[in-house]
């Protein structure tokens, strides 16, 4: 029997782009799933009793206190010049694109508060995690090659925990940063740039700001830590994991090809970045639009 008779049909074309599609919404839901449960895990491993009994790695708390200092210590500067441009950019956008001054303090400040701020803080700190962690976290798995197939869950778990745990602690005190050094920007720029009295900048930013701001930059802060963090560690950690050869070439160097992890730190950073975007965008549908505790903030018209 000839061997074209035991060979596979080849599908027909109309069906190829069925297939791929398939293929990609498989392999989304994979990678998603597998992100989720590693964070769930360390998550359940974080509420064990006897966590801090693990052999050959440092105790939660320290690790946790590490990786929450360089994530501080790097993210600060970077959130404070996004933010620094942000903060003058809104200042002089309300001024210039509106017929009001009074508005221009809670353009900046409750902009901020609100939305841009956490979410500008939170991707920065995808993409420090993702250049930091999956780089550390190869070590550690590299370490341990005759890990018993049993314990690479657990050790996982382990490693993920205080990483995530950190980033969730992180990414609201990096959001609350970035609206300081925001509304401190903005509030300069209107007053040596268009002369807005500080009363005036800060009165109409505390009427429209409520407590409610606060806690939901909070809550979506710990999230937009969590999500990117578990991403990196799920990149870091996950079987199919390979890192791009290094060329001797000169030609390719020069062209920045062949850097080690290159490619497995930006699909961390952009589906990191990506998380944040859903997560805000979901939050703005289903809770801040939808609840009326979370309603728009209008002023009321002037009467004449």
């Amino acid at each position: 029997m000839s061997s074209s008779a035991t060979a596979e049909p080849a599908s027909p074309l109309l069906l190829r782009p069925i297939g791929v599609v398939g293929r990609t919404v498989l392999t989304v839901t994979s990678y998603a799933g597998a992100a989720v449960l590693l964070a769930l895990g360390a998550l359940g491993w974080v509420l064990r009793p006897d966590k801090d009994r693990a052999q050959g790695l440092p105790g939660f708390a320290l690790t946790t206190a590490r990786q929450l200092g360089w994530m501080l210590a790097f993210g600060m500067p970077l959130v404070a010049l996004a933010h620094m441009a942000m903060g003058s950019f809104l200042a002089l956008q309300s001024y210039y694109g509106s017929t009001f001054i009074d508005g221009t303090g809670a353009v900046v400040g409750v902009g901020l508060l609100r939305n841009l701020g956490g979410m500008l803080s939170g991707m920065i700190l995808a993409g420090l995690m993702a250049a930091r962690m999956i780089p550390e976290l190869r070590r550690q798995h590299d370490l341990h090659p005759e890990a018993d197939p049993g314990e690479i869950l657990p050790v996982a778990f382990r490693l993920a925990a205080p990483r995530i745990t950190a980033a969730m602690i992180a990414s609201p005190m990096l959001g609350l940063w970035g609206v300081a050094v925001g509304t401190f920007t903005g509030w300069q720029a209107a007053v040596s740039m268009m002369g807005i009295p500080t009363r005036t900048f800060f009165l109409m930013m505390f009427k429209m700001m409520w407590i409610r701001d606060v806690i939901g930059l909070v809550g979506k802060g710990i999230l937009f830590g969590a999500l990117p963090a578990a991403i990196c560690c799920h990149e870091a950690m996950r079987p199919g994991f390979r890192e791009d050869p290094v060329s001797d070439d000169p030609v390719a160097l020069h062209a920045d090809a062949g850097v080690p992890m290159a490619r497995p730190i930006f699909r961390a950073t952009c589906l990191g970045i990506l998380s944040i975007l859903i997560v805000s965008s979901s939050w703005f549908m289903l809770i801040y639009h939808a609840v009326p505790f979370y309603g728009p903030t209008l002023l009321k018209t002037p009467t004449p």
